[in-house]
């Protein structure tokens, strides 16, 4: 692609021979020819000493700083100039503007100046000046440039913030799959650097929690009433029963053989104690 016209058209006062401004002038012009741009500049402030309303003077310094990388003082000084009754300095200063303003960015402001650099051009009398037909295909090329450039840094744009959003989506899509990975790994894969740490936790945890049932089963077994179904009953008392009549002989007949084995053994005590007793003598 062809790159933008940036070379600025050139201006130069003729008022005399003799005038101090036009000295000046040319002085400065020359400095600006050699690249000496502070110094140019000095020589056309000088020479605006003379001619303070110069149109002309505005117009080289507005391209001596240009040149010199000053871009806004650039721009003053065209503004200046675009204030000349001459169709063709005007229509030179509404060029050189658009390009200072493209240079700094501002390219909008450079269409509106490209735009009236044709116009300018168009309307001129002289169609036929080639000076005149220059400054109209230049300005004509820099204004479809720029266009061209503002709509493809649009759609650089557009997709610039499609890639951003593209990537937002797959860093949230990644970082889901991530928390659903983590969430169905076991916990000794999901951080094995805290895992044993954990496990003497629980360990220590499940130590204590039986320890604490123990004492808790202990208690209950001495504090416990017993189980349902289990209930000692309470002791019920003998109910008073009759004797029948062979019950009571029974009874009488084990009483009597009692009382005689009593007397017997007690007989059989004193004849033992007599006997003794007459063999001690």
């Amino acid at each position: 692609m062809k790159q933008i016209f940036i070379a600025l058209l050139s201006f130069t006062v003729f008022i005399g021979w003799i005038d101090p401004a036009s000295d000046k002038n040319e002085e400065g012009i020359q400095l600006y020819n050699e690249k000496s741009y502070d110094e140019a500049i000095s020589k056309f402030a000088d020479a605006q000493l003379h001619l303070p309303k110069s149109d002309a003077l505005e117009f080289n310094i507005g391209n001596t700083q240009f040149q010199g990388g000053k871009l806004p003082e650039a721009e003053k000084a065209y503004k200046n100039a675009l204030r000349s009754k001459d169709g063709t300095l005007k229509a030179k200063a509404n060029y050189n503007m658009g390009n200072t303003l493209y240079k700094q960015g501002k390219l909008n402001e450079a269409l509106d100046f490209y735009k009236k650099a044709i116009e300018l051009a168009e309307n001129k009398t002289a169609k036929k000046d080639d000076e005149i037909k220059g400054i109209k295909e230049d300005a004509k090329y820099n204004y479809e440039f720029v266009q061209k450039k503002m709509e493809e840094m649009k759609q650089e744009q557009q997709e610039r913030q499609d890639q951003e959003e593209q990537e937002k989506q797959d860093k949230e899509e990644e970082n889901e799959q991530e928390e659903q990975k983590q969430g169905d790994q076991p916990p000794e894969e999901k951080d094995p650097e805290d895992q044993e740490q954990k496990q003497d936790q629980k360990q220590q945890q499940k130590q204590d929690e039986e320890k604490e049932d123990k004492g808790n089963q202990s208690g209950q077994q001495k504090e416990q009433p017993p189980e349902e179904g289990k209930k000692e009953s309470p002791p019920q008392p003998h109910e008073k029963k009759e004797m029948t009549k062979e019950e009571a002989e029974r009874i009488l007949d084990a009483l009597s053989q009692s009382e005689e084995s009593a007397r017997e053994m007690q007989e059989k005590e004193n004849e033992s104690a007599q006997f003794q007793t007459e063999k001690n003598w």
